[in-house]
C-alpha cells in the first residue's frame, strides 16, 4: 500500500501539475531532481551497506554493534555530504548552463539545488534509522513514514500549483516531506539500539564494513548513472526544458518496475536472518524457492505491463510528451532482465560478494554507451534509450556468469525459471488489447487507468499459465516467517 497508493496519486496527478508548472519548468524539475539523487548516491556505499550489516546484526539481536554502526555511518555521511556541498553548490551556475536551462528559470532552479543538496545529509542519516528498523522486519512502520512523507510532499505540490509558487514551492514540499518522513522513522529505529554501543566501530569492524562498502558506492554510481542516462543525455543534447518525456518516461518505467520490490524488503530481510541464523547452505533451498516465484512474477509485470504502458502513456501526458511512450516501453523491457537478477544479487551481497554487482553493472554501463554511440545516429534519443535496454540483457548475462563462478553456495539459475510460454502469451495479449481499446482512451490519468485496466485480462491469463495455486500459498507463507 505504501508504493502503491503513492502511485496512484502520482499518476493521476501529474498531467495536472505539469499543465500548473508548465511542460518547461517541470523538465527542469525532473533533471535537477535526478542530478542531486547522483549527488545523494555519493555516499561510500554506506546507506546500502548499512542495511545489509543491519540486516546480519538483527539475525542474533546484536543492538550494540547496530548502535556502533549507525552511529559511525551518520558521521560519515555528514561529512560526506559537507564535502559535496563544497564541490558543488559552487558550481551551481556552471552546472545549469551545461544543461541549457532557460533565463526565466534560472533563478528557480538555482534555489532548488541550493536547498536539497545540504539537505541530503539529514535525508542519509534518517535513512539509516529506516535500515535498522527495515532490519528487523517491522514493514509496516516503514509503510506508514512513507505514506505520511508522501501526503505532506503532494499537499506541498497542489499548493504550489495553485498559488504559483514554480520550483520555490517544490523546494519546500521536498523539505517538508523528509522531515516527515523522519518524525516517523527515527524513533522507531531507537527501538532497536542501545545505550552501551555508543562510540564507534573497531578498526576490525571499519575493514570489513569498508572493503564491502567502496564496491557498493561504485555499483550504486554505474546503476545510477546507467538509469538516468536518457535523461541527462536528452538535457544536455536538447535541452533542459526539453527533456521532459525522456525524464517522465524514465521516471514511469522505473515506478512500475519498483512495484514488484514491494516484496524486496522482505526478500532481503529473510535473506539475511536465514544466513546469519543457520548457515548459507541451510538457507539456499528456501531463497531458491523465493527466487523461482520472484522471477514469474516479474516476468509477468513487465511483458503485460510494457505495452500496457507504451498505449497508457501516450494517452496520459500532454502531446509535448508523446515520446515519453516509447521510452517506459523499452526500459520497462530492460529493466525486466535487471529484476530477474535480484535476488541472485541480494544473495550474493549478502555472502558478502559486492563485486558481483558492481562488475556487473560496470560492464552493463560500457555496453550501454557503445550500443547508445552506435543507435544514435540511426534513430535519434530512441536510440540512447534502446541502448540503455540493451544494456540490461548484458547485466542479466554478467551476473550469471559472475554467480556462477563466484559463489561457495549457489542458488539456482534465475533463467531457468522464465516461463516462455506464458510471456509470449501475456505480451501477445496485452498488445492485442491495448490496439484494441487506444482508440477510445481518453486523454489524462483516465487514459492511463483505462490501459492499465485493459492489462487486467492479460495479466491474469500470464498468472494462470505460470503459476500453480500451492506455489503462491508457499511464497506468502515464506515471506511471511521470520
Amino acid at each position: 500500500m505504501s508504493h502503491v497508493l503513492p502511485l496512484v496519486v502520482n499518476l493521476a496527478m501529474t498531467p495536472w501539475i505539469i499543465h500548473g508548472l508548465g511542460p518547461a519548468r517541470y523538465s527542469v524539475f525532473l533533471l535537477i531532481s535526478a542530478i542531486v539523487m547522483f549527488i545523494g548516491q555519493l555516499d561510500g556505499g554506506i546507506s546500502r551497506s548499512s542495511l545489509r550489516f543491519f540486516t546480519l546484526y538483527a539475525g542474533r539481536d546484536d543492538r550494540i554493534t547496530t548502535t556502533r554502526l549507525l552511529i559511525s555511518a551518520s558521521v560519515a555521511l555528514i561529512g560526506a555530504t559537507l564535502v559535496m556541498c563544497a564541490l558543488v553548490l559552487p558550481f551551481t551556475d556552471e552546472m545549469l548552463r551545461f544543461f541549457r536551462v532557460s533565463d526565466d528559470l534560472f533563478p528557480e532552479a538555482r534555489l532548488i539545488v541550493f536547498v536539497t543538496v545540504p539537505f541530503t545529509a539529514f535525508l542519509l542519516v534518517r535513512n539509516l534509522y529506516s535500515s535498522v528498523v527495515l532490519a528487523r522486519q517491522r514493514f509496516a512502520v516503514m509503510a506508514m513514514a512513507k505514506l505520511v512523507g508522501y501526503a505532506v510532499y503532494m499537499t506541498g505540490t497542489v499548493i504550489t500549483v495553485i498559488m504559483g509558487w514554480g520550483l520555490y514551492g517544490i523546494a519546500a514540499a521536498l523539505v517538508a516531506q523528509g522531515l516527515a518522513l523522519g518524525v516517523v522513522s527515527v524513533p522507531a529505529g531507537l527501538r532497536y539500539l542501545d545505550r552501551r554501543g555508543v562510540g564507534f566501530v573497531s578498526r576490525g569492524e571499519f575493514i570489513e564494513f569498508a572493503s564491502y562498502a567502496w564496491r557498493v558506492q561504485v555499483t550504486s554510481l554505474v546503476s545510477f548513472f546507467t538509469s538516468q542516462k536518457d535523461q541527462l543525455a536528452a538535457g544536455r543534447l536538447l535541452s533542459a526544458q526539453a527533456s521532459g518525456p525522456f525524464g517522465q518516461g524514465t521516471s514511469f518505467a522505473t515506478q512500475l518496475s519498483f512495484m514488484p520490490q514491494n516484496a524486496l524488503a522482505p526478500i532481503q530481510a529473510l535473506t539475511g536472518q536465514r544466513v546469519g541464523r543457520m548457515g548459507a547452505e541451510a538457507a539456499a533451498p528456501a531463497i531458491d524457492d523465493v527466487q523461482r516465484m520472484w522471477v514469474k512474477a516479474v516476468t509477468g509485470w513487465s511483458v503485460v505491463g510494457a505495452p500496457a504502458a507504451y498505449f497508457g502513456v501516450q494517452a496520459w501526458l500532454p502531446d509535448s510528451y508523446a515520446q515519453a511512450g516509447i521510452v517506459s516501453a523499452l526500459l520497462i523491457f530492460g529493466n525486466l532482465f535487471w529484476l530477474m537478477t535480484i535476488v541472485s544479487v541480494t544473495w550474493a551481497l549478502t555472502l558478502g560478494h559486492s563485486g558481483i554487482e558492481m562488475r556487473g553493472h560496470l560492464i552493463e554501463l560500457v555496453a550501454n554507451v557503445l550500443f547508445s554511440l552506435a543507435l544514435f545516429p540511426v534513430f535519434g534519443m530512441i536510440g540512447v534509450v534502446l541502448g540503455t535496454t540493451l544494456g540490461r540483457v548484458v547485466l542479466a548475462a554478467v551476473v550469471t556468469w559472475e554467480t556462477r563462478r563466484r559463489l561457495p553456495v549457489r542458488l539456482r539459475w534465475f533463467g531457468r525459471d522464465v516461463p516462455i510460454l506464458a510471456a509470449v502469451i501475456g505480451f501477445a495479449a496485452s498488445v492485442g488489447m491495448g490496439e484494441l481499446v487506444s482508440p477510445f482512451l481518453p486523454r489524462g490519468a483516465l487514459g492511463l487507468l483505462g490501459a492499465g485496466i485493459s492489462a487486467i485480462l492479460p495479466m491474469l491469463l500470464f498468472f494462470a499459465l505460470a503459476f500453480r495455486p500451492s506455489e503462491l500459498k508457499a511464497g506468502w507463507r515464506l515471506l511471511r516467517s521470520r
